[in-house]
């Protein structure tokens, strides 16, 4: 099974500081018994880090996959992410967050969630998607869209297998324009495949990765905690019991 890579916002898949480096150990370890398991891509949009975080994510270019229409909006949700609040449970810290704003247009997700999926048909050993924070929502939001087609169009899907890193909840086209925010205790969706959800407990945005965990299935959906932040973890013992949780994921596939 080889996974497609979607790094975060302000990232790259090549360079220093990528996404590749970051994530080293942890494929070191799972490619062990299968080498080439994971590809790689840049985020389809460049983009200049905020004042005051020019050297925070590496050496330029960095990209995220989801355009943002205009810089006003992204600025806007940085400055958000800047003061994030603190609810009562996973679901209301994010809503207290967006406050019903929409940060994405309904043309912005459909071209990235398009031409991810053409990647994906490029390239038939892709079965899994793998993902860190704004890549780990729009790989979430890849498989519903997948599901959804599969269920109204007939369209195969592809994708049987997500490993999220840091993750948010996804979102969902409502018409031509408008994008919602998908909220376990809102709506119906729910992400049917295999997931692994790698979350840090001192993660000041672990909200949002745990909104994108209620969004699975729970029978088939596993959770890791590293203990450590929104980074990526790299000690040799947390890799291993981390590799471990993967590999459990990915026998669940083959047990489908």
């Amino acid at each position: 099974m080889k996974f497609l890579c979607l790094h975060g916002s302000y990232g790259s898949a090549k360079g220093n500081q990528n996404f590749q480096v970051q994530l080293a150990p942890f494929i070191e370890e799972v490619e062990k018994s299968t080498p080439g398991r994971f590809l790689w891509i840049d985020g389809f949009h460049p983009i200049t880090p905020p004042d005051g975080f020019e050297n925070y994510f590496g050496t330029p270019p960095l990209y995220k996959f989801i355009e943002q229409d205009g810089v006003s909006g992204l600025n806007n949700f940085v400055d958000k992410l800047r003061d994030f609040p603190s609810a009562d449970g996973p679901e209301n810290t994010v809503r207290a967050l967006l406050k019903g704003q929409e940060f994405y247009t309904g043309p912005c997700v459909k071209r990235c969630i398009d031409r991810i999926l053409q990647l994906i048909a490029d390239d038939p050993e892709i079965e899994g998607i793998l993902g860190y924070s704004e890549g780990a929502m729009t790989a979430a939001t890849l498989i519903l869209e997948e599901k959804r087609r599969f269920e109204e169009l007939g369209t195969p899907r592809r994708i049987k297998c997500g490993i999220f890193f840091s993750g948010w909840p996804p979102v969902a086209l409502r018409g031509e324009d408008r994008v919602e925010c998908l909220l376990a205790d809102e709506c119906e969706d729910m992400i049917d495949i295999p997931t692994c959800h790698i979350v840090g407990c001192k993660d000041p945005y672990i909200h949002g990765a745990m909104a994108l965990y209620d969004m699975c299935d729970p029978d088939m959906a596993e959770l890791f905690d590293h203990g450590k932040g929104h980074t990526l973890p790299r000690d040799t013992m947390t890799i291993g019991e981390l590799a471990s949780s993967v590999n459990q994921v990915m026998s669940k596939v083959v047990a489908a």
